[in-house]
């Protein structure tokens, strides 16, 4: 497991793009992927992966909750990037997000196999993985007081 994860790319004999980190779990979700996704998303999910195990640093097999808290802590706290929008260091609540469902679609994948050893999603659920601003409004019952008015003169 020296190399993993190590991302390659690959062509097949069709022309169809292929990812390979080095692990056969991982291939093989990539690979369920590939047939279901363009080469732009298959392209995502393998850097996502790769910069998951990357800094977990652990089998796939192994990784547990607390691994993927770790993570978010360092995505969070990555002080080589400072985003535009506010100056604050660490990427983007998007980003960690997208690479968060990654994660946690790859688990899915493997608890649904069956036979890969992992029997529940490290990724917990409940995450606040939202974008900021998606809060409800609350419309009031009555928006105009001539609409109140018609009503209690209907009454």
């Amino acid at each position: 497991m020296s190399d993993f994860p190590c991302l390659v790319r690959s062509s097949g004999a069709g022309g169809e793009v292929r990812f390979a980190l080095g692990d056969p779990l991982v291939d093989s979700y990539l690979a369920f992927v590939a047939g279901r996704a363009r080469p732009n998303t298959l392209h995502a999910v393998a850097r996502d992966l790769k910069t998951f195990f990357t800094v977990v640093a652990e089998g796939p097999a192994e990784v547990r909750s607390a691994d993927v808290f770790e993570f978010l802590a360092h995505q969070r706290g990555d002080r080589t990037v400072v985003r535009i929008s506010d100056r604050e260091s660490g990427l983007s609540a998007r980003t960690i997000a997208r690479r968060l469902s990654t994660v946690s679609g790859f688990y899915a994948y493997l608890v649904a196999r069956g036979d890969a050893g992992v029997d529940a999603n490290p990724v917990p659920r409940g995450l606040a993985t939202r974008r900021r601003g998606g809060r409800t409004q609350t419309v009031p019952l009555v928006r105009a007081w001539w609409l109140a008015a018609a009503f209690s003169w209907a009454m």
